[in-house]
């Protein structure tokens, strides 16, 4: 009977745990528009599945997604229009407004044309920055008009690191170069700018997340998202496990935020999950502050 009651009593603890998961969010998220689509024409992961074959498709997808794993949130970068798109058709408010960009004058902008965005609410988090595909670094000359219109409205910034689409460099971004995806590149940025609520997107890659781990150290309002990390490929998960294991053990874990950086691929969403909840060494609180509370407190959500 004893033992009866102890097997009970555990199960229905692992029970109670997965409850107060209550609610996700999730940093990293992309949205795409048709024509962006056809670009990616029958592109597959590392694992050989097939992203999703429309805009349409992947956006209501990863919205099944949302609703089963709880997401309250998710930050969502692409290009404006599709960006907005989502956002259209967002019932529940979920979606943070991001833009993709590589180089500050895509899609036609300039500082007053990105301050006008930023007034109407149309970018709610200025990124996700690829500096890296574009051959430049966040502390280069010409993303510093937006930073200071970044720091002025306290809009949270985004910032790619890590490495990129393996052989991109000869293809669709010809100035990428592995060295410009180290965060020590962009430590001017913190600085200068020491209000500026800033996040690192992938922990600094399977390159540089010792990097990502000292910058956190030195500058205090420095957060990382674990996005991509998650799922991606093996070698991926093996480096996020180590950059979360001594997050925890240097005392940073509370600035390390969930995503999942799904793409085309909406089941990534999922598999993230269930990676960074089969990790041991994490506790259930610590999981549901990485899952949730550190980007509620990054983003200063406020959920009723």
């Amino acid at each position: 009977m004893h033992k009866v009651y102890l097997i009970a009593l555990s199960t229905l603890c692992s029970t109670h745990l997965l409850v107060a998961q209550s609610k996700i969010i999730d940093m990293h998220i992309h949205s795409y528009s048709e024509a962006d689509m056809q670009e990616l024409t029958n592109a597959t992961d590392y694992y050989g599945t097939p992203g999703a074959a429309s805009a349409e498709e992947l956006r209501l997808a990863t919205y099944k997604e949302f609703e089963k794993w709880n997401i309250s949130k998710a930050v969502v970068s692409g290009n404006p229009e599709s960006v907005e798109e989502w956002a259209s058709k967002d019932s529940s408010q979920r979606i943070i407004r991001g833009i993709l960009i590589f180089h500050p004058d895509d899609y036609g902008l300039d500082s007053v044309a990105f301050e006008q965005l930023v007034l109407d609410k149309k970018i709610e988090v200025f990124g996700e920055i690829g500096a890296y595909y574009s051959g430049t670094t966040l502390s280069d000359d010409i993303w510093q008009p937006y930073l200071r219109i970044c720091e002025k409205y306290d809009i949270p910034v985004a910032v790619h690191t890590g490495g990129g689409d393996p052989g991109g460099t000869y293809s669709w971004s010809p100035n990428a170069r592995l060295r410009l995806g180290d965060p020590y590149l962009m430590e001017d940025v913190l600085v200068k700018y020491p209000k500026l609520r800033i996040y690192l997107m992938h922990n600094g890659g399977e390159e540089w997340h010792e990097h990502a781990l000292r910058l956190m150290a030195y500058y205090p309002q420095l957060y990382t998202d674990i996005a991509v990390m998650l799922w991606v490929e093996p070698n991926a998960q093996r480096t996020v496990t180590d950059f979360l294991r001594n997050a925890k053990h240097a005392g940073y874990l509370d600035r390390v935020m969930f995503g999942s950086d799904q793409m085309t691929w909406p089941y990534a969403i999922g598999k993230s999950i269930h990676f960074l909840n089969s990790l041991d060494f994490l506790t259930a609180q610590d999981k549901e502050d990485i899952f949730y509370n550190n980007a509620a407190k990054f983003l200063k959500v406020v959920e009723h």
